[in-house]
C-alpha cells in the first residue's frame, strides 16, 4: 500500500537474514501505522465543527434583550427549552420573528405577556402564529382595565386558537422552563389602578443565577412587593417601563441590587427614556447598565459549570 506523502516501502531491498533489512521492515510498518492514525485522527478533526466555529461555546442559560425599539422583547433561553416575554410594537414582529431564526429557535414553552400595552403585545398575535407555544401566560387584570382596541383582540384571536394551556397568573404561581424555576412575585392581586402595575413580574432563577423581569411595574406595584418581604434579588435586573422615572425606586433597587441593569428603549424616543433619575438610582447598585438604543441586542449569559456571568451586545 502507498501512503501520501511516504516512498512505496515495497521496493525497498530486502536482503534475507541481515538484520538492517529486518528494521527497515519494522520502521516502514511503525511509520505506516503512525500514517492510518495521523489521517483518522485529522479526519475527525476535520468532521467535528463546534456550534460557535471555534468559539467560546454558548452558556445553556441566556436572556436575550431583543431591540425592538420602544417597547419589550425578551427571549429566555434554558437547556434548549425557551420563553419569550413580550413582543413588541406590531412592527416589530418581522425582527422578532428573524431573530428566533437566527438564534434556532424551533419551538417556545411559554409565550408571556406582561400586561396588555401594545409595546408589549403589538407583535404577539404574529409570533403565537408562527411559534405555536405549549403555554401562553398573562397576569390577572381587573375587567375594567381590558383594553378595547385592535391589537389587544388579534392577541386574544391568536391565543385562544392557538392549542395553547392559556392561564392568568399572579404572585405565588411557579413553573419551569428547562431547568430554569420561575416564580410570580406579582401582580399580588387584580386591584390595580392602571395597566402598568398589573405587570406580570418574573423571577427566574437557573443554578445560582437570578433574573427579575418586571414589565412595566411603577412605584405602586414596586412597594406592594416590598410589603409582602417577596425575594426579589437578581443578578440581572430587565429595567421597568423602559427606564422611566416612576419605577426603579431606591427601595426597590436596593432589594433586588443587581449586578447587571438592562433597559429596552427606542432612541430618541418622545418619552426620553431612560430618564437620567432612574440612571443615577441604578448606579449606586451597578455600572454595568446596558440600553437597548445604544447597544443594539443584548445577551446575558450564565455557565453554572463555570459560574461565569457576562453580557454580550450587538453594538
Amino acid at each position: 500500500m502507498t501512503l501520501l506523502g511516504q516512498p512505496n516501502r515495497q521496493k525497498l531491498p530486502k536482503i534475507p537474514g541481515d538484520p538492517k533489512s529486518k528494521n527497515i521492515i519494522i520502521y516502514a510498518v511503525v511509520v505506516a501505522l503512525l500514517m492510518v492514525v495521523a489521517l483518522i485522527s485529522g479526519k475527525l478533526h476535520m468532521e467535528y465543527k463546534p456550534d460557535t466555529d471555534g468559539k467560546t461555546a454558548e452558556a445553556p442559560f441566556r436572556v436575550h434583550v431583543i431591540d425592538v425599539g420602544q417597547g419589550d422583547s425578551i427571549l429566555v433561553e434554558a437547556d434548549g427549552h425557551a420563553m419569550l416575554i413580550d413582543a413588541g410594537e406590531p412592527s416589530a414582529a418581522p425582527k422578532i420573528l428573524q431573530y428566533l431564526q437566527d438564534k434556532g429557535i424551533t419551538k417556545l414553552d411559554y409565550i408571556a405577556a406582561t400586561h396588555f400595552h401594545s409595546d408589549h403585545i403589538g407583535g404577539m398575535a404574529e409570533v403565537i402564529k408562527a411559534y405555536p407555544p405549549k403555554n401562553i401566560v398573562e397576569p390577572v387584570c381587573p375587567d375594567e382595565l381590558l383594553p378595547v382596541t385592535s391589537i389587544y383582540e388579534r392577541y386574544l384571536d391568536a391565543a385562544g386558537n392557538s392549542g395553547a394551556r392559556y392561564r392568568a397568573l399572579q404572585a405565588g404561581d411557579r413553573f419551569k422552563v428547562g431547568n430554569a424555576r420561575i416564580t410570580v412575585v406579582g401582580p399580588v392581586s387584580a386591584e390595580a389602578e392602571d395597566l402598568n402595575n398589573t405587570s406580570l413580574v418574573l423571577r427566574v432563577q437557573y443554578g445560582d443565577c437570578t433574573c427579575l423581569f418586571t414589565g412595566d411595574m411603577a412605584f405602586a406595584e414596586e412597594e406592594t412587593l416590598l410589603s409582602r418581604k417577596f425575594d426579589l434579588h437578581a443578578d440581572f435586573l430587565k429595567v421597568g417601563h423602559h427606564g422611566s422615572s416612576t419605577s426603579s425606586s431606591e427601595a426597590f433597587l436596593a432589594a433586588v441590587d443587581p449586578d447587571y441593569a438592562v433597559i429596552s428603549c427606542k432612541k430618541d424616543n418622545d418619552y426620553g427614556h431612560p430618564h437620567k433619575e432612574t440612571l443615577e438610582r441604578l448606579k449606586v447598585h451597578t455600572d454595568k447598565i446596558y440600553v437597548t438604543a445604544e447597544k443594539g441586542d443584548i445577551v446575558f449569559q450564565y455557565d453554572p459549570s463555570t459560574g461565569k456571568r457576562r453580557i454580550v451586545t450587538g453594538k
